[in-house]
C-alpha cells in the first residue's frame, strides 16, 4: 500500500503526459483500491470512531480531485504520510535501530516533510514559475531551503507554493535542529561512558573545537553537567 501511495502521487505529478487518459484510468483504479482498503479496515475496527481519529489523513487523501485544481491536488500528497510511516515501522523493527527509534522517527519525519513539500511545490509552481521546469528543480529548492543556504534562484510565485515553503521552513528546519541536537547528545553519551563530570566537560570542549557543538550548545550542556555536581 505504501508503494501504491507513491505511485498515486507520481501519477498526479504527470500533468502534461501524452498518456493523460491512461493516467486518469490508473488514478481512478488507485483511488478505488484506497477506498476499498479504508472501508474494509473501518468495518473490521473494534472502535470505528477511534479508527477515524487515527486515520483521518487517509480519509482526506481519498477526496477525488480534478487534475486542473492545483490547491485540492495537494491533498493527494497526504498519501505520502502513509508511505513514510510504513518506512519508519519497517526500519524500527531492525535490531540495529531499536535503540535509536527517537532519532529514526525524527529523520523519517524530516525526510517526509522535505519530499512532500518538494512535491507540493512542483504541483503548485509547474507551468507558472519559469524557474521550475522539472521535479528536480523543486527538489533543489527544498534542499536549498532546508540547509538555509538561500541562493534565491528558485522562489515560490503562487499561494500554494508559498504554503509549501512555509511548511518546509517551519517544520523541516525545526526537525533538522532536533536531529542535530539528538546526534550531539548521542556523541556525548558515547564519549562520556562512566567518566566524571570534569572529564565530560573536557570532552564537550573538544566537541566545540571540532565544531560539532556550537558555543550555545556547549554552554547549555556544561550548565546541565555542573548542576549534577
Amino acid at each position: 500500500m505504501a508503494a501504491l501511495a507513491v505511485l498515486f502521487v507520481v501519477v498526479g505529478l504527470m500533468d502534461d503526459s501524452p498518456y493523460a487518459s491512461a493516467l486518469d484510468a490508473l488514478d481512478l483504479l488507485l483511488t478505488a483500491i484506497f477506498v476499498a482498503e479504508f472501508t474494509t479496515r473501518l468495518a473490521a475496527a473494534r472502535s470505528r470512531r477511534e479508527y477515524l481519529r487515527r486515520h483521518w489523513i487517509d480519509a482526506v487523501a481519498m477526496i477525488p480531485v480534478a487534475r486542473g485544481l492545483r490547491l485540492l491536488r495537494l491533498l493527494r500528497l497526504l498519501r505520502l504520510v502513509r508511505a513514510f510511516a510504513g518506512v519508519y515501522r519497517a526500519l524500527s523493527d531492525l535490531e540495529r535501530f531499536t535503540t535509536h527509534r527517537g532519532l529514526l522517527f525524527l529523520f523519517t519525519s524530516w525526510l517526509a516533510v522535505a519530499v512532500i513539500s518538494a512535491a507540493a511545490f512542483w504541483l503548485a509552481e509547474s507551468g507558472i514559475n519559469p524557474n521550475v521546469t522539472s521535479p528536480l528543480d523543486a527538489l533543489w529548492w527544498a534542499v536549498v531551503t532546508l540547509t538555509t543556504v538561500g541562493y534565491g534562484d528558485v522562489t515560490p510565485m503562487t499561494p500554494e507554493g508559498r504554503l509549501a515553503a512555509t511548511a518546509l521552513m517551519i517544520v523541516g528546519i525545526t526537525l533538522w535542529a532536533a536531529i542535530t541536537g539528538t546526534i550531539t547528545s548521542l556523541l556525548i553519551e558515547g564519549r562520556s561512558g562512566d567518566v566524571g563530570i570534569p572529564e565530560q566537560i573536557r570532552q564537550l570542549e573538544e566537541l566545540r573545537r571540532e565544531q560539532i557543538l556550537s558555543d550555545g550548545e556547549f554552554q547549555s550542556k556544561k550548565v546541565e553537567l555542573l548542576a549534577r555536581m
